[in-house]
C-alpha cells in the first residue's frame, strides 16, 4: 500500500506537503506512509480514498481502477432514474440508446 499512495500522489501532481493538507496531516505523516512497510490507520485510507475518489480496494490490493468516478456517475444516475415516473424512466432509457447510436455512428466514420 506504501508504494501506491506514493504512486497516487504522484498521478495527482501533488507534492507530499499539499497531498497532506489535503487530508489533514503534516508533510512528515506522508513520508512515513510511502515507506515500504510503514502502517497506515484505516482513518488515513478512509480520507485518502474519501478526499481524492481512491477505490480502497485498489489502495489497499493494487485490483481494480484506481479512481471511483464511475461508481459515483452510476450511483448517481440510479438515484435519479428512481425517482423518475415510469414514463419518464422510459424516456431517459430511449434518450441513453440514441446517444449510444451516435456515439457509435461518430466513431465508425
Amino acid at each position: 500500500m506504501n508504494s501506491r499512495i506514493r504512486e497516487l500522489r504522484k498521478i495527482l501532481n501533488l507534492n507530499q506537503k499539499d497531498f497532506a493538507q489535503k487530508i489533514g496531516l503534516k508533510q512528515g505523516a506522508i513520508s512515513y506512509m510511502e515507506k515500504n512497510g510503514s502502517t497506515i490507520t484505516e482513518q488515513n485510507i478512509k480520507n485518502i480514498c474519501s478526499q481524492f475518489n481512491v477505490n480502497e480496494k485498489w489502495l489497499r490490493t493494487g485490483f481494480g481502477d484506481i479512481f471511483i468516478e464511475n461508481e459515483k456517475k452510476y450511483d448517481e444516475l440510479f438515484n435519479i432514474f428512481e425517482k423518475l415516473s415510469p414514463v419518464l424512466q422510459d424516456y431517459l432509457i430511449k434518450t441513453a440508446k440514441d446517444l449510444l447510436d451516435i456515439q457509435e455512428k461518430k466513431s465508425i466514420k
